[in-house]
C-alpha cells in the first residue's frame, strides 16, 4: 500500500471541495508519495510527541484533523517549532496526510460522529452557515431533556468537563458542531435549536443566546474532536484490512485548577 494509494481513497472519501476556503490540508509533508506504507499514526495534533511516536514505531505516515501547516512558511530551520517539525519528518522519511474541515462535515466524518456520540439524531443535514454548507448539524433529542441533564450527558460521554449556559427550558432540538463554535451560535439561533453544543464558545455570545432562549454547552475545542484518531482508524481499517493503524490520544495539555 502506497502513499498516494492512501492518499487518492481520502480525497475521494472526503472531497476537497467541502474544505473552507481558509483551509489548508491535504498531504502536507511528503518525502515519497510511493513509499509503502505498512503503519499510519492517527491523530488530532501533529505534536512532536506523535513525530517520535511514529520513528519509534517504524510508521511511514501520519494521518491527522488539524493541519500540521496552516499558515505560510518564510524558512524552515531548527530555529522554530514548525521547522523542527518538519526536518524532523524528512529526515525519518515520515509524511503528514492532515484533513480538517472537510472530514468535519462530510458523511461520516467528525461532525456526523460528534452528533451521534451526543445522542443527537441529524435526519437532513442543515447547513449553520449557507456559506460554507457542511459547518455544523441540526438535529433531535430522542426525547426531550433539561439542559442540566444535556449536559451531564455531554461531558460522560465526552469523559471532559463543560460549561452550561442553561436557558432553564427543555431541550429536543439541538445544534452541533465540533471544534470551534463561535461563529456559530447566531445561525444556531436562526435555524431554531433549542441548544447548542461546541466548543470555544465566547462568554458574551453565550449569555446573548441564552437571553434568545437557547441553551449553550461548551464542551471544548479538544473534547468535541478528541476521537478524530478513532474515526480515522476505522475508515483506514475497513478500505485497506492488511494495514497497521495506531490511533493515539494526546491529553488536553491544560488543566483546571480550583
Amino acid at each position: 500500500m502506497k502513499i498516494s494509494e492512501i492518499e487518492a481513497f481520502l480525497n475521494e472519501r472526503f472531497p476537497r471541495s467541502l474544505a473552507c476556503e481558509w483551509d489548508n490540508d491535504g498531504l502536507l509533508v511528503c518525502p515519497d508519495r510511493e513509499r509503502e506504507v505498512r503503519l499510519v499514526i492517527t491523530c488530532l495534533d501533529v505534536t512532536l510527541s506523535v513525530i517520535h511516536k511514529a520513528i519509534e514505531s517504524g510508521a511511514e505516515l501520519i494521518l491527522s484533523h488539524h493541519p500540521l501547516l496552516f499558515h505560510p512558511l518564510n524558512r524552515i530551520s531548527e530555529d522554530d517549532l514548525a521547522g523542527q517539525k518538519i526536518l524532523l519528518l524528512i529526515r525519518h522519511g515520515i509524511s503528514v496526510l492532515s484533513l480538517h474541515t472537510r472530514f468535519d462535515g462530510a458523511p461520516g466524518g467528525l461532525n456526523e460522529h460528534f452528533a451521534k456520540s451526543l445522542g443527537v439524531c441529524v435526519e437532513e443535514h442543515v447547513a449553520l452557515l449557507p456559506e460554507e454548507p457542511h459547518i455544523g448539524d441540526l438535529g433531535v433529542l430522542s426525547e426531550r431533556m433539561m439542559p442540566e441533564d444535556l449536559a451531564r450527558h455531554a461531558a460522560a460521554v465526552l469523559d471532559a468537563p463543560v460549561r452550561l449556559y442553561s436557558a432553564g427550558g427543555s431541550v429536543e432540538r439541538v445544534a452541533v458542531s465540533c471544534g470551534s463554535g463561535k461563529d456559530l451560535v447566531e445561525p444556531a439561533l436562526e435555524a431554531g435549536a433549542d441548544a447548542f453544543i461546541s466548543g470555544d464558545i465566547p462568554y458574551h455570545a453565550a449569555q446573548s443566546a441564552v437571553e434568545r432562549g437557547m441553551t449553550v454547552i461548551d464542551c471544548g475545542h479538544h473534547a468535541s474532536e478528541n476521537a478524530a484518531p478513532d474515526v480515522f482508524r476505522r475508515i483506514l481499517q475497513r478500505e485497506f484490512p492488511e494495514l497497521g493503524v495506531l490511533a493515539l490520544h494526546e491529553p488536553l495539555g491544560g488543566e483546571i485548577i480550583g
